[in-house]
């Protein structure tokens, strides 16, 4: 039987130790197919002048990389549990703190040193499935509009791939975050931001583009995968906001032209869970780098398009901190 849609699958599981595959535990769901690339590096000598026209005969393997461009399906989306795959990549070995069944995790970056997760990972369909281990993401995408679900995006890069058996994993069914759940606040310094009110009315859409600074270093060493993924660039981001252009949004012009630092939290509050509720939120430093005030209308109404960079403040020592409350005590 050929391989099908509905037979495909996309599991997860942390690593204990880097590059050791483990049973994965977690299925996730892509937005349809193309998104592994094996990544077999060939030289196909085309050099080789043989006293013919064609002279490709062969390839030699050079080297692997492995790539999964992650997209979740839109019509799942990301789930509160699932926010601790990318935060992991902000700052690894964390676990769910609580003793309830509501667990709450904080990824705080280290600024002076950066540990971080790796993963194996299971695609495949009913023909096949294929394993890519030691995986981790150079970058990752969180979005949300007003009527649709928060999407998740990750580029994700292995250090080997091999046809394999898929893992025995039950289906996720977690609570998914409808984007109308997500607030917005904004202060003039990190601290204020607990006690400033959600702006009302305003946002409309959001997107948060995170390079988290990891990469895959090759060595000389006898394999053909990387050595060893090491934090070596800058952890930086993008925050594309989309507001109505009220007396809010005339404020953060105002922060654009005068090159002002601005703080805003992201927060996303779900059903109740233990002693609390599911929660997500996302407080940023940004420093605006393009700002379009009559950037777009709907519904007649003008709205204001800005991009931002995340920024270091030195009073709050860091730029990102995410923090999430779920269902799950350990990384899936």
């Amino acid at each position: 039987m050929a391989g099908v849609i509905p037979l495909s699958l996309f599991q997860v599981g942390v690593e204990t130790t880097a590059g050791t595959g483990v049973a994965t535990t977690r299925e996730l769901y892509p937005d349809g197919t193309g998104y592994l690339d094996p990544g077999y590096q060939k030289s196909f000598h085309e050099g080789a002048q043989r006293g013919t026209f064609s002279n490709i005969t062969h390839a030699t393997k050079m080297g692997e990389a492995p790539t999964i461009a992650y997209r979740s399906d839109s019509t799942h989306g990301v789930t509160f549990d699932e926010l601790v795959i990318p935060g992991s990549f902000l700052l690894g070995a964390q676990t769910g703190a609580g003793t309830g069944a509501d667990k709450t995790w904080t990824f705080t970056p280290a600024q002076t040193s950066h540990a971080f997760d790796t993963y194996t990972i299971n695609a495949g369909d009913n023909t096949q499935a294929y394993e890519i281990d030691y995986c981790f993401a150079t970058n990752f995408s969180l979005s949300a509009g007003f009527d649709d679900l928060t999407q998740l995006s990750m580029d994700l890069v292995g250090q080997g791939i091999a046809k394999a058996s898929a893992d025995a994993v039950a289906g996720n069914n977690s609570v998914k975050i409808p984007s109308a759940l997500w607030t917005v606040k904004y202060s003039g310094s990190q601290a204020g931001l607990a006690g400033a009110s959600a702006l009302s009315n305003t946002l409309r859409s959001w997107s948060l583009d995170i390079d988290t600074g990891l990469r895959p270093r090759w060595y000389a060493d006898g394999a053909y995968g990387f050595g060893q993924g090491v934090a070596s660039e800058n952890l930086g981001g993008t925050l594309q906001m989309t507001w109505d252009h009220t007396s809010d949004a005339v404020t953060q012009y105002d922060n654009y032209v005068a090159d002002t630092v601005g703080f805003f939290r992201l927060k996303a509050t779900g059903p109740s869970l233990g002693g609390s509720t599911y929660d997500a939120q996302i407080d940023m430093a940004v420093l605006w780098e393009d700002m379009e005030p009559l950037g777009s209308e709907s519904d007649g109404v003008t709205e204001m398009l800005m991009t931002g960079r995340l920024v270091y403040d030195a009073t709050w020592q860091n730029s990102i901190v995410m923090t999430v409350v779920n269902s799950l005590a350990a990384l899936p």
